[in-house]
């Protein structure tokens, strides 16, 4: 399909992005989703998800937990850093915003809390 087939099918902005990654997806070949379903490194799968053009880490994280097998990925919005926050811990509100660093500070916080698979929990 082209951009425009996938934008009047209400793709919207994001038809590029689809495009890109099919394509990436057809080089790396069958294989590839298929060693990131058996890799056992939740940040490794999150790294080479968000190699995807328009992908990132929340996105990965939830093609790796739904998709991919990966029982410990937390998809971190801000509804799950409110959580984390309220219950887990409350130095986060100090936090401004939802950076790479506190992404991964909530992420642990639900891994130690809940074990594996923490994202199935």
């Amino acid at each position: 399909a082209s951009e425009t087939e996938l934008r009047d099918l209400g793709l919207g902005y994001r038809a590029p992005y689809v495009l890109k990654t099919a394509e990436t997806l057809v080089q790396r070949g069958d294989g590839w989703l298929g060693a990131l379903r058996t890799a056992r490194d939740p940040a490794y799968v999150r790294s080479e998800l968000c190699g995807l053009m328009g992908v990132g880490p929340k996105v990965a994280d939830c093609v790796a937990l739904f998709s991919l097998d990966q029982a410990d990925a937390i998809p971190v919005d801000t509804h799950v850093w409110t959580i984390a926050c309220r219950e887990y811990d409350s130095s986060l509100r100090s936090c401004a915003s939802l950076t790479p660093e506190v992404y991964g500070r909530v992420g642990a916080l639900f891994r130690s809390r809940y074990g594996s698979p923490a994202g199935r929990g």
